[in-house]
């Protein structure tokens, strides 16, 4: 069979992680869903799930050449054609698929002046028994978010001695800035605290970076990271260098202090931070055990 070896590799689960749109005035969204993409011999099966709604979408497609596909969706009930072929470029790379579609003219004429221009998406394999997979479908619903914001694939449960603070960054003026275009995670406040309405004490804020765009960071990918932020912060203020992390303290202008880890996991990097008022001194060894929490805690959630 033609592009056998491909289409074998092309087989199986994969679990969306960063999609990325490109538009005609060349800024860019970056957004994720809960979606999983499953491909057999002869179709992908697209399965998401927003809110309480899970949606499901077929495409057959066939390899026309080494690293191109062409797909045509079709009316899930009765399998016909419901538009025509779209051309995308993949590439896997280990346990990552990435793929690119570039629209055509015509497509942008009818989107108007902001049109999309190119879309490119990262995802990363499922294996049988994985991630807490039994199939490929969508993780559902999960407790520690709120909102509609874009959502990342990393796997995140409560630590003891914490709970999620339910709020909506899209509209909440507090962690609107500070998630700004990552993918949302979550935000926990110690346990008990979270009905007050009044600004927690302390924050731990938990987001997946896009600024490296849709492609897998390991480990060489990872220390351009580690340099870009080291640059960013000041090397007196870096606390921390380690292959998979680093980290940081900020004190603030108004007073209050900030604490960063960087965490390379499961090929993204996660920005763990904890934000609390007073002296460096009296906070820096809180909010750092407050963040080494929650990236011991992603790293046994999102194992290799």
């Amino acid at each position: 069979m033609a592009f056998a070896e491909d289409r074998g590799s092309l087989l199986g689960c994969w679990r969306s992680q960063h999609v990325q749109v490109t538009l005609k005035d060349n800024t860019h969204r970056d957004r994720n869903g809960d979606c999983v993409l499953e491909y057999d011999m002869t179709h992908a099966r697209s399965r998401c799930q927003y809110g309480s709604k899970r949606t499901e979408s077929i495409q057959s497609y066939e390899i026309v050449k080494k690293g191109r596909l062409r797909l045509v969706s079709l009316d899930p009930d009765t399998l016909q054609p419901k538009g025509p072929p779209a051309e995308v470029d993949y590439r896997i790379d280990d346990d990552w698929l990435m793929l690119e579609r570039k629209f055509t003219a015509e497509e942008q004429a009818l989107s108007g002046a902001r049109a999309d221009v190119r879309l490119r998406s990262l995802s990363v394999r499922v294996r049988a028994g994985q991630d807490g997979a039994v199939a490929c479908n969508p993780r559902g619903e999960v407790s520690i978010r709120t909102g509609q914001s874009p959502a990342s694939s990393l796997v995140l449960t409560t630590p003891s001695g914490w709970e999620p603070l339910l709020v909506d960054p899209t509209k909440d003026p507090r962690l609107g800035p500070a998630v700004n275009t990552s993918l949302f995670v979550g935000a926990f406040v110690p346990k008990g605290t979270a009905a007050s309405g009044a600004m927690p004490r302390l924050l731990v804020l938990v987001v997946d970076d896009v600024r490296q765009g849709p492609r897998p960071i390991r480990q060489a990918e990872f220390a351009a990271v580690k340099a870009s932020f080291r640059q960013d912060l000041g090397t007196p203020q870096i606390t921390c260098d380690r292959p998979d992390r680093i980290c940081g303290l900020i004190r603030l202008p108004e007073g209050g202090n900030v604490y960063t880890e960087l965490f390379n996991v499961k090929g993204r990097v996660a920005m763990v931070t904890s934000s609390a008022a007073g002296t460096p001194s009296e906070v820096a060894p809180l909010l750092r055990a407050s963040v080494t929490t929650f990236v011991d805690r992603l790293g046994q959630d999102n194992p290799k």
